[in-house]
């Protein structure tokens, strides 16, 4: 196909593959385009990401601890309107798989209440999803909500308060961030020493206990700290001990404890201890404790003031005395409050949380919990998906050794030795020796045009590239383009290049690395040929071939093969930029058809993306 023929097809095939690149690019754009939050698109994706890592790594790790903490904080991250109420529903309702999967089940029932409460076209994620967790999702959905999880005190399986030595009735409801008052009176005949309530609110893995103070004859009252009242249902049950410290009294259990929910906001004042001011709502730099004659919660002292325990202090340090600087990355620590960076992990304090744009290697360092493309995200933009870009690469072939490559048989129709693949030009291009019979005829055999084989050069490639990410690991691929250094004439195709391709990304959020190796597989059609520089030795006319002193002259001998190929290949995807990645690899692929019949080779790669 060369010459005005040829000129014509290409002419006509470029803008028709431009036109249908741009039109997938279109089409892509469209199906995959994603609408905006109402919400906070920064929190929602924090808390997606912390989602995500509780059930795509934890779970599947049976730690179903450290899940629960991890869906627990991506919950504080969407308190009050941050989240949308499907991602909240989402998020409690993956916190009563793993309350139910970690032996809790009343946990379980009343996270899965709230997030019926927020979405009730919830089911529960494929991803865990198994009969027993199928058959308390369908229990909570057909019975409604147990208290604690929407209206109304009581036991938090539902039903009466549960019984006991005590006389005591659970509030109606509380207040986010407001102490919650306990009273219970004791009318039994032990003597009481000490009294506890031990609770655990809606964010809260463990129980913790609050000492209750004697208030009068009978009576024992105390409070929740502020910081442990979050939105959901706070559950508790009572303990009283006598001088040697044995429980000689209780109501309630931790199998049956009362229940109370904690809303954003209520009617009236919040529940109050007999002959006591309401307890007021604490800020966020407010005591996590409250201290013993309930005045609500006292403010927090800064660095230098006196103290006698850390919560006493905004830093939670209080060291000799003093409340001291939070503590920075790599000093010992037993909460996240003692910590810089909010981040306690094994008894050290973790670096500071990363802010939008700074260097990252994945998503816990960064405050948004998003780390993408080596950097921090602020989170609920779009990732790139589509990925354009533009390769050059340049065929090398295995050659196969061949005598006589050019010498044709006596009809002039075929190679002299059969199995030779190669055809000869001249510099102009044209068949060499053609249909000159008695030049054929005049070509020295035997040491005359001979290939050692080896290693040559093929076509130089320049490609198109379109790649959609199916995940972080996974694009699917078309590439097209125009070969250059091809043959002048006697190729088994256009001198095009059209493939599709699979890649896979190695290493966890691989797109978003800065250095990322890869692998694919790829196939397609293409012209694939080569040529070798020869001496051929022609005799005098008439000598048929035989003489001493032959003219010598240079010629092309071309070897051809394709259309079809298979190739497979690997090499580095390294991230320049928010969207602009540059590619390395060395590709092996095999040519079927034409005068070779099979045709080996390696391909050198270098490409740019720009992602959509």
């Amino acid at each position: 196909m060369q010459g005005p023929l040829f000129a014509a097809f290409v002419r006509r095939l470029v803008p028709s593959f431009l036109g249908l690149v741009a039109g997938l690019v279109v089409l892509v754009g469209l199906l995959f385009a994603r609408p905006a939050f109402a919400a906070d698109p920064a929190i929602e994706s924090a808390a997606k990401a912390l989602q995500k890592k509780a059930v795509e790594e934890d779970f599947l790790n049976l730690d179903y601890t450290a899940a629960i903490k991890k869906l627990q904080s991506a919950i504080q991250k969407c308190d009050g309107d941050k989240c949308t109420s499907n991602t909240k529903g989402s998020l409690y309702r993956d916190l009563g798989a793993m309350q139910v999967l970690n032996g809790n089940e009343g946990d379980g029932r009343l996270s899965f209440g709230q997030a019926l409460g927020l979405d009730a076209s919830l089911e529960l994620d494929p991803a865990y999803k198994n009969a027993q967790l199928q058959a308390v999702w369908e229990d909570v959905k057909k019975k409604g909500p147990p208290a604690g999880a929407g209206g109304g005190g009581g036991a938090a399986g539902g039903g009466p308060p549960p019984a006991g030595d005590f006389t005591h009735s659970p509030p109606s409801e509380g207040l986010k961030a407001t102490p919650l008052a306990i009273y219970a009176e004791y009318p039994g005949g032990e003597t009481l020493a000490r009294v506890i309530a031990k609770y655990k609110g809606a964010q809260m893995g463990d129980w913790k206990a609050v000492e209750l103070q004697k208030m009068g004859d009978t009576g024992w009252g105390g409070l929740v700290p502020c910081k442990d009242v979050t939105v959901g249902a706070m559950q508790y049950y009572i303990q009283g001990f006598n001088a040697q410290n044995d429980p000689v009294a209780t109501s309630g259990s931790r199998n049956k404890p009362f229940s109370v929910p904690i809303k954003e906001s209520i009617a009236g004042a919040p529940p109050t201890l007999p002959g006591q001011e309401p307890p007021k709502q604490c800020s966020i730099t407010q005591t996590a404790e409250c201290p013993p004659d309930f005045p609500g919660c006292n403010a927090k002292k800064g660095v230098g003031e006196d103290c006698d325990k850390d919560a006493q202090c905004q830093s939670n340090s209080c060291v000799g005395g003093k409340c001291a600087e939070k503590k920075s990355g790599g000093e010992e620590c037993q909460s996240d409050d003692e910590c810089t960076s909010g981040s306690c992990s094994g008894g050290q304090c973790t670096e500071a949380k990363k802010g939008e744009g700074e260097e990252c290697e994945s998503g816990d360092e960064c405050d948004s919990g998003s780390c993408k493309e080596g950097k921090c995200s602020g989170g609920g933009k779009r990732e790139p998906k589509l990925w354009i870009g533009l390769q050059v690469g340049l065929d090398f072939y295995l050659l196969p050794g061949a005598q006589d490559v050019c010498k044709l048989n006596t009809a002039g129709t075929a190679p002299l030795s059969s199995g030779n693949p190669y055809s000869c030009l001249d510099s102009s291009g044209n068949a060499f020796p053609g249909n000159n019979g008695s030049l054929n005829q005049n070509i020295q055999t035997g040491h005359s045009d001979q290939v050692q084989g080896g290693f040559g050069h093929g076509p130089l490639t320049l490609s198109l590239s379109v790649d959609y990410a199916l995940n972080p690991n996974i694009l699917l691929g078309v590439r097209g383009g125009y070969e250059l250094l091809t043959a002048p004439s006697g190729a088994a195709f256009a001198p095009i290049h059209a493939e599709a391709r699979f890649t896979y990304l190695i290493g966890h959020d691989a797109i978003h690395q800065k250095l990322a190796p890869m692998v694919f597989v790829a196939g397609g059609i293409g012209e694939f040929d080569a040529n070798v520089p020869v001496n051929v030795f022609v005799c005098p006319p008439g000598s048929g071939g035989n003489c001493t002193n032959p003219q010598q002259g240079g010629e092309n001998a071309w070897v051809t093969a394709g259309p079809a190929f298979g190739a497979i290949g690997g090499g580095v995807r390294m991230s320049l930029a928010k969207r602009i990645a540059a590619t390395a690899a060395l590709k092996a692929q095999g040519a079927f058809g034409g005068t070779a019949g099979f045709l080996f080779g390696v391909v050198p790669e270098l490409g740019i993306q720009y992602g959509f």
